[in-house]
Order: structure tokens, then sequence, then C-alpha cells
């Protein structure tokens, strides 16, 4: 890992061309904080999210957290700018924020020694040896929550046998989303008795805070988001956005009134976007300017982060990105909360028991690029009045409501470590 760190700090830096954020505070990345000063010496929770899928996941359990346990300081860290602005934007001056270090012995090392965590959590697939490692040398408990692992992750941590056991078998407690993650994990080396399969937190979603959030966001976009159909391309990736528009302008083809509204994975990209000739014909609004919606626009691109769930209940219908492009697909839970129906491509590795769960119930379709317009207008081609529609987005509101409890069950597994 020392050896390998000058690469991950050349990514860093190369990724930053793009988004300044990953220059900010480099050197916390190996733990050299300068005058940087820690909160109180108080008992600290510490959570690593890695970015903003991760965080939204745990946001719930954070909340409880703060609520239940104000004793406690609390610091989340992220590996992305994004990651970290969604903190800031969600927590503000309720926790304390700052880049996980990288996984050498002497970054892991000085990150304990800086900020004296008294307890530890990982969240989805987050097994850093290093970590680990310093946490039991300091008797820091560390837990695996909402803990996730594909078969292809599986197979890449199998070819370290030695290593990921050390690392499992260093974890206080275990929250597996699904049974065959448990089993997973379980054969690379985790204890058995220290396992649990407690469902996704990604389904624990605050349905009334985002009703309440859906209606400021209706009353900044006018009158204009009413009686329109509208499809919802939420977390697109570079190569899907081009696909999209076209098939957009299928549906445009069959109802006129039609709106998309684009919401980029990286909303950085959203002047890249712009200068594609598919959306340059377009009559697009960015949603940062906070105006209404006019009657002649049809692209409402999202360039912003922290809103995409509440404006997802403005939708009628929704494809998840990431998944025409082998990226693994994103969170579809936001959009099956709001009892809406949802397409996906067909890369979705990284929520296929999501997937599994939503294609069982009939309330999503996997389609292939060059079915995406078919599927459109079938669905929104009678101005989003269809039975189909309807009875999709009350399978994927089933699917959510069926994992009640989840958020119990994983707060439980935390509380009993808490100090």
């Amino acid at each position: 890992m020392w050896l390998l760190s000058p690469l991950v700090l050349a990514r860093l830096l190369w990724r930053s061309r793009r988004h300044a954020g990953y220059r900010r505070n480099l050197l916390h990345r190996i733990g050299l904080y300068g005058t940087h000063n820690t909160v109180s010496p108080g008992a600290r929770v510490w959570i690593h999210a890695v970015s903003v899928g991760e965080t939204v996941a745990v946001a719930p359990l954070l909340e409880r957290l703060l609520q239940q346990r104000p004793d406690l300081e609390v610091l989340v860290t992220s590996t992305t700018p994004t990651g970290v602005e969604q903190v800031r934007r969600q927590f503000g001056e309720r926790v304390a924020s700052d880049w996980a270090p990288i996984d050498t012995p002497q970054a892991t090392r000085r990150f304990f020694a800086h900020w004296r965590p008294t307890i530890g959590v990982l969240i989805e697939t987050e097994i850093w040896p290093n970590m680990i490692e310093q946490a039991s040398l300091r008797g820091v408990p560390m837990l695996l929550l909402n803990a996730r692992l594909s078969a292809r992750s599986a197979r890449g941590y199998a070819r370290l046998p030695g290593l990921i056991r050390q690392a499992l078998q260093g974890l206080s407690g275990i929250a597996a989303q699904e049974r065959a993650d448990g089993r997973r994990l379980r054969a690379l080396g985790a204890n058995p008795d220290r396992l649990s399969t407690t469902g996704n937190l990604k389904f624990a979603v605050n349905v009334a805070s985002l009703e309440q959030q859906n209606e400021i966001e209706r009353a900044v976009l006018g009158s204009e988001i009413e009686g329109r159909p509208v499809w919802l391309a939420a977390s697109t990736h570079p190569g899907e956005e081009e696909a999209i528009i076209r098939a957009f302008a299928s549906l445009k083809a069959a109802v006129p009134t039609a709106l998309l509204m684009l919401a980029p994975r990286h909303p950085e990209r959203v002047p890249a976007l712009l200068a594609i000739p598919e959306i340059q014909g377009r009559t697009a609004a960015l949603y940062s300017t906070q105006s209404p919606l006019r009657p002649e626009t049809d692209l409402l691109l999202i360039d912003t982060l922290g809103h995409l769930g509440a404006l997802t209940g403005c939708a009628d219908l929704v494809f998840v990105g990431g998944s025409l492009v082998p990226h693994g697909g994103h969170n579809p839970l936001e959009a099956a909360a709001w009892g809406l129906p949802i397409i996906t491509g067909p890369h979705y590795v990284n929520f296929s028991g999501v997937y599994r769960a939503l294609f069982r119930a009939g309330a999503a379709r996997r389609v292939e690029e060059s079915a995406l317009a078919t599927t459109l207008v079938e669905l929104l081609g009678s101005g989003g009045r269809n039975a189909e529609l309807a009875r999709m987005g009350e399978c994927a509101k089933a699917v959510q409501s069926a994992q009640h409890g989840v958020l119990d069950r994983q707060w439980a597994i935390l509380q009993a470590h808490l100090p």
C-alpha cells in the first residue's frame, strides 16, 4: 500500500483537473494535519462514507446517532469532493468532516493519533486492512455496516486471502445487506459470530421529509411542472446522455409536452453536456438558476447536489444511470420510495439484490440502449396516464416498504458498540 500511494496521489491530482476539490487539504490524505485542530477530546464516533451514495445511505443512521447520543462527537470521512459536500450540506456543523487517509500504515497511524476515534464505522464495501489494523492496535472497535460484496469484488479480494482474512477478523461486527453478501464475507474469513444479515440501509428513506422538500421544489419550478409527463434520468455517466436525449426525442414526437429532468452523477459535467449537439437542439434550463420553468422548456438539467431525492417526486418515470455503461448502476430506492416505475440498463451489479426484488415484483424493467426509446414511449406515450405505469409504481412502493425495520437492526449493532 505504501508503494502504491504515489499512484493514488497522482490520480487525485489528475482528477482535480475537473474538480478542484480533489486538491483541497491533500496532505490530510496522508495523515499530515499541520495546524488543523480536532474538536474536543471526548468520545468520538468515526464513520467513513466514501461518496454521495454512501453518505445518503448512512444518513438515517447518523441522524439517529445524533439524536440519541448527543454526548458523542461524530467525524464523517469521505473520499470524493462530492461526498464531502453532501456531508456538509446534510449535517452542517453537527459533525466534523475530513478526508479518509490513504490506507498505508503511516497515514492511518497519523489519522488515529490526530482524530482519536473511540469507534470506527465503515460503510458498504470499505475493507481497508491498515485502518482496521491501526484500530485493533488501539483497542478501537471497527464495524462494517450495510455491507455488500458482489461476486466480482469477492473474487478480487480472494487474490489476497491472508490479508483480507486478517482484516475481516479484525472487525467487531458486520451488518450484511443480504444473505449472499454474508456468505461471501464468511468465505473470505469474516467471523460468523460477528456477522448479521440486516437488510439494505438504503431502504430507510424518510418519505415524509422528501415530501416536504418536494413541495418546496414544486413551488420553485412553478406550474409548468404540473400536468406534463416527466421523465427523470438520474445519476447519468458519460456515454449515457446522448442515448437518453435520442430516446427523449422519440417521446417528444409522441407527447410534445413531455419534460426530461437530466441529473448527471457529477454536476460539474453540466457545461460539457450543454455542448452535446443533441442537447443544443433542446430548450434547456438549469436547476441552479431557481427559476420557474417556461412552457417551451423541455429539458431541466440538475446541476447541483442534494436536491435529487425531492425532485424525484416530480417525475412519472425514472431511469437510473450508470447502467447503460459498465459502471454498475446506482441506487433505485428513492424512486421506489416515491412509488415510481424504474428502468435500468444492463449494468446494475452494484444493486443486483435490490433490482432482483424490483424485477420480481414487476416494478422495474431492464432495457438495452436500443430499446430505451421504445420502452419510454410505451410507458409515457399516453401522457403519463398509463395503467402499466401505475401498476409498476405501486409494486415499487411495496418493495421499498417491505424492508421496514432495517434501520432499527443496524442501529442495534452500532449501539451495542458505542461507549
